[in-house]
């Protein structure tokens, strides 16, 4: 289970890129192969736990927006009963009325509901994604793990070695541990 861990931690935060090899990883001088596992499986953990706490209520242009009572396509009973909860004081709200009407069949959303309702949920993915990586940069950084770049040897290295392998993790692991790498490839100043 531990090395399970591990390995699953080590892919998460050296495996976010979109190429075949991570442009950064992370590393502190000189620590023990089983304190670098346990510290970054840690991180990992609190990470991959991480929500971004936006739930989209209320996001303009979304669905979950309050501008939901003005996109109906068909005037009918919805419109009218906008028109009477108006009259009447009280305000129309987006949860309230039923799906924009539009296309050929009735009760279908129409393209521009189905649009940003995809586009809300993107928004909401990436800040899952952001709050993942803040909290794992800021765990990392207080445990004293600097993020260095990697150049472009030591990417096309990993590149010939299979992702998530035993001689992937170990030729990460060296690097990340060599003080020399950590402190000329940082993107910040050692502390």
């Amino acid at each position: 289970m531990r090395t399970l861990l591990l390995m699953a931690g080590i892919s998460f935060v050296l495996g976010g890129c979109a190429s075949t090899a991570p442009q950064t990883a992370w590393g502190k001088a000189g620590v023990s192969r089983v304190d670098y596992g346990a510290e970054v499986g840690m991180c990992t953990g609190l990470a991959a736990m991480q929500n971004s706490g936006s739930t989209g209520v209320n996001t303009a242009g979304g669905i979950s927006g309050s501008n939901g009572a003005g996109n109906t396509n068909t005037p009918g009973a919805s419109g009218a009963s906008s028109a009477n909860r108006a009259a009447s004081g009280g305000t129309p709200s987006a949860a309230s009325e039923p799906a924009p009407a539009g296309g050929n069949y009735a009760g279908m959303a129409s393209t521009d509901f189905a649009q940003r309702a995809a586009t809300q949920q993107r928004a909401q993915e990436m800040a899952k994604q952001r709050a993942r990586a803040d909290t794992l940069k800021s765990c990392l950084t207080a445990r004293g793990y600097q993020e260095f770049a990697l150049t472009a040897e030591q990417r096309t290295h990993l590149a010939k070695l299979k992702k998530g392998g035993d001689e992937y993790h170990e030729y990460l692991y060296l690097l990340g541990t060599d003080a020399k790498v950590v402190t000329t490839q940082s993107h910040t100043p050692a502390k």
